[in-house]
């Protein structure tokens, strides 16, 4: 890793999701994943420890001020467009026909594994994946910019291997490219931040919120305004996400992250 910290933090933290991913798979082709969500839950949770007794092992003394650095107002600020997403993603409510409160244990217990599921992943990608990144691509406004993708399109990538659940490969490729915008939107947050917990709370509410629709609304109606949802949430996604975090890239001080880091 001191010799060559990109690439080692990048096959660090690539190869626990594929590990991950492939336990996944053995769980569902053997049936032990009938068990449910919460034993989903105590899995990610486990690899989320792991991760961070990886991430330990790398920052050593610094490990500490990833989660104890303070949110600055500005980052408020930067995550405008997140909220503006989860506000379209709840105008699915007055789209649909009724609303139902059928599903709330089953939603609960949902939040409860994106909660885990925001911890584990955020460690790997962020912790993990923009360690050695950090130490070597901060010092100019273009290694920032290409941190911050290759970052989000290697937490993008890993998406594809849905396609071993009986997914379809072009839905699959989609969902990897709407997580690759995700990833680099939170990649440039971390860097502007130095918080993980910050990154972790951030992707566990995007998991919760958007799991809402299929939870609680009932036969939508689909026109004008789920169009208007659509558009929004793709221009948000796809476009300002990305605007956004070279906006970070461009206006974050590598001199202020380095002495962030070295504190």
């Amino acid at each position: 890793y001191d010799i060559s910290p990109v690439l080692w933090s990048i096959v660090w933290g690539q190869g626990l999701f594929v590990t991950f991913i492939l336990l996944e798979y053995f769980l569902v082709a053997s049936g032990i994943s009938e068990c449910g969500l919460v034993v989903d839950s105590c899995i990610r949770v486990l690899f989320g420890i792991i991760a961070l007794l990886i991430i330990r092992k790398i920052h050593g003394d610094k490990f500490k001020s990833l989660f104890t650095s303070t949110i600055k107002a500005s980052t408020w600020m930067w995550c405008l467009p997140f909220f503006l997403y989860l506000i379209a993603e709840l105008l699915y409510i007055p789209a649909a026909e009724s609303i139902t409160f059928a599903y709330v244990p089953l939603f609960l217990l949902s939040c409860v594994q994106q909660l885990a599921t925001g911890f584990w992943e955020e460690a790997a990608s962020k912790g993990i994946v923009m360690s050695g990144m950090l130490l070597k691509w901060n010092d100019s406004v273009i290694s920032r910019i290409g941190m911050v993708f290759l970052s989000g399109l290697l937490f993008g990538s890993v998406h594809i291997l849905n396609v071993l659940f009986n997914n379809d490969i072009i839905h699959c490729l989609w969902n990897a490219l709407y997580a690759s915008a995700f990833g680099v939107f939170l990649a440039a947050l971390y860097l502007q931040s130095n918080s993980l917990p910050l990154c972790m709370t951030l992707h566990a509410v995007w998991d919760i919120v958007i799991r809402i629709r299929g939870n609680f609304c009932e036969n939508i109606q689909y026109g004008m305004l789920t169009d208007v949802i659509y558009v929004t949430q793709d221009i948000l996604e796809l476009g300002v996400f990305p605007v956004v975090a070279i906006l970070i890239c461009v206006k974050n001080s590598s001199s202020t992250r380095n002495e962030a880091v070295r504190s």
